[in-house]
């Protein structure tokens, strides 16, 4: 049985509505996030949980930094973008991060380095979000400063997949 035969028999083929989609965004946008290829999540072959995740964060469409990016990292290969705040950087490099994360393996297979402990926090937050219905509990950790170096150290005991920190720790 196929990945995909495996998420439509667990979720079922109206699986999108079933999701709980949080109210839609109504603000205003600016061409930063609106100037577009027209491709869609689907387009990626993500796995259904991870996509079941994006559209629960209330991501209908990849923005341009994303529709830029996701391929690339998807295919192995290193980025190095920029783009505004609030452009959906986060979801750029988190969503191939999950895509090509193995939840069997109880070894840390990703670690993100941000420039700031509230931005550290922040992304954590996105990271258990866009993984929430994923097959296995994927096990994020954020390591920052101003909290103990020796539970960090006893927390790397346990499986921990992603390792979110900021410079200070």
């Amino acid at each position: 049985m196929t990945r995909n035969t495996r998420a439509s028999h667990r979720f079922g083929d109206d699986w999108k509505k079933k999701l709980q989609l949080p109210p839609r965004d109504q603000r205003v946008r600016t061409t930063d996030v609106t100037a577009t290829k027209g491709n869609e999540f689907e387009d990626y072959c993500l796995k259904r949980e991870l996509l079941m995740g994006i559209f629960e964060m209330g991501w209908e469409k990849p923005s341009p930094i994303q529709e830029e990016s996701i391929p690339i990292a998807l295919s192995g290969r290193d980025i190095l973008a920029r783009a505004k705040n609030g452009t959906g950087k986060s979801g750029a490099y988190l969503i191939p991060l999950l895509e090509r994360l193995d939840v069997k393996k109880t070894h840390v297979q990703a670690l993100v380095l941000v420039p700031t402990r509230e931005l550290a926090l922040q992304v954590s937050q996105i990271c258990i979000q866009l993984s929430k219905h994923m097959v296995g509990e994927v096990k994020v950790m954020a390591s920052t400063g101003g909290t103990n170096l020796r539970d960090d150290i006893l927390r790397l005991d346990e499986t921990v997949h992603v390792i979110l920190g900021s410079e200070t720790q």
